[in-house]
């Protein structure tokens, strides 16, 4: 805590002494009495101003988890010390925080009791994690001659989620999983969607028998149906690069694409997994239920791009964090060799894999030379390369602008994987 004289203070006695040296030398006496009232005020603060207490301070918030552009209102509470007429309280905000409608720093006056509280609005304008608090404190003796100023600490940690667009489509996955679900197995056993008939067997229940093709054949035929199960689906994230301003490029985006694809698949009882796959290798073991999604959407807050030039492949991956049959969706701008081969290698070791393409174009600057231009189209000629070499590999890929819905992005790319699959028929 500081504990320093005010301008006022400092000014005072140079202004009292300039009045009264005037006074001599002019001889009006006025000028002296016009001298009086700021040696008063000088002699009466010197005399009463002490060296407050450190004010209590705390800083409390109705949730800790809140979405990107809600509001959040903080409280913070204050033991005004003694002596101290007026206190201010400013809430320092971080990047990615703006206030609404409230002034900051907030002014506590001694008038209203001791211990006082201060509600500050604030509005998240970016997802992440946020630490908010470290409040400072300013306050003024009586004749505001002296100010004590302290920072406070008391941090609290909000973790803001990003806003996920509520998906109807959804990649259906080549295979399924064991456990119950939603997606229609294409092997066959207990279910609801209709497979095929056969003939009956010793054993078979009989509220499967098929009459009417019982009655046509003369014997007994029974209805064999698709079994509902799950899936697994592993979300790819390309963290080697980023391309765009911070807080408005393809990482952001990215990870805004992962909470929307990852909330569509766990409302259907799917399962699951995030990995980060950069210079630093983050994951998240496939899972299934709320609470793993938010673990999920945790894990996706902390996505950041770590630069490395160390070559690293599909190898690097521990083996549990891609269960076999499970659909493999890779979230990438498409700058990065590394992400390009590892998402080639997975499809090559038999993994169900589409790509969702950020697109880096809104963020590249316009170009002005002829030289620039030819540079512009031999980089989109080598990515249309690039996409080629992944469709003749069976992997979709589909293109996603900042700003567009993902809706049609998804629609695009089960369209293509379903003409794909009657094909293969």
């Amino acid at each position: 805590m500081t504990w320093a004289p005010t301008p006022r203070l400092l000014a005072y006695p140079w202004l009292a002494a300039a009045l009264l040296v005037a006074a001599l030398a002019t001889g009006r006496p006025e000028l002296a009495a016009a001298a009086a009232p700021f040696v008063v005020v000088l002699i009466a603060g010197l005399a009463t101003s002490r060296r407050p207490q450190p004010p209590a301070a705390w800083l409390s918030v109705p949730s800790q988890r809140v979405m990107e552009g809600e509001a959040l209102e903080l409280t913070a509470g204050v033991d005004s010390p003694g002596g101290v007429d007026v206190l201010e309280v400013g809430l320092p905000l971080p990047s990615g925080m703006e206030l609404v409608g409230t002034a900051n720093p907030a002014v506590i006056r001694r008038a209203g009791g001791p211990a006082q509280s201060v509600t500050f609005t604030v509005r998240p304008t970016h997802w992440g994690a946020f630490s908010l608090g470290g409040l400072h404190v300013r306050g003024f003796d009586d004749f505001r001659l002296r100010r004590f100023e302290m920072r406070l600490d008391g941090q609290v940690a909000v973790r803001v989620y990003p806003r996920s667009d509520r998906l109807r489509t959804l990649i259906q996955p080549a295979r399924t999983h064991v456990f119950p679900g939603n997606r229609v197995s294409s092997q066959k056993g207990e279910g609801i969607e209709f497979a095929d008939v056969r003939p009956y067997v010793a054993g078979d229940r009989v509220r499967n028998v098929n009459w009417r093709a019982s009655a046509r054949r003369g014997d007994l035929w029974i209805n064999q149906r698709h079994p509902e199960r799950n899936v697994d689906v592993v979300l790819l994230l390309d963290t080697f690069t980023h391309a765009g301003p911070a807080g408005a490029g393809t990482l952001e985006q990215m990870v805004r694409g992962a909470s929307s694809l990852a909330a569509a698949w766990l409302r259907d009882r799917d399962r699951v997994g995030v990995i980060g796959f950069g210079g630093t290798l983050r994951w998240l073991e496939v899972g299934g239920g709320a609470r793993h999604g938010y673990r999920l959407v945790d894990a996706l807050l902390d996505t950041q791009v770590v630069f490395s030039y160390a070559w690293k492949g599909v190898d690097v991956i521990p083996g549990r964090l891609l269960p076999p049959h499970a659909l493999i969706v890779g979230l990438t701008p498409l700058l990065d060799r590394r992400v390009v081969d590892a998402l080639l290698d997975l499809r090559g070791r038999g993994f169900d894999v589409a790509v969702v393409e950020l697109s880096p174009d809104p963020h590249i600057e316009s170009a002005v030379s002829e030289t620039a231009v030819l540079a512009r189209r031999l980089w989109r000629l080598e990515r249309e390369v690039l996409r080629s070499r992944f469709l003749r590999a069976g992997v979709v890929v589909a293109a996603w602008s900042e700003g567009d819905a993902m809706e049609p992005v998804v629609w695009e790319m089960e369209a293509w994987r379903r003409r794909a699959r009657l094909r293969g028929r």
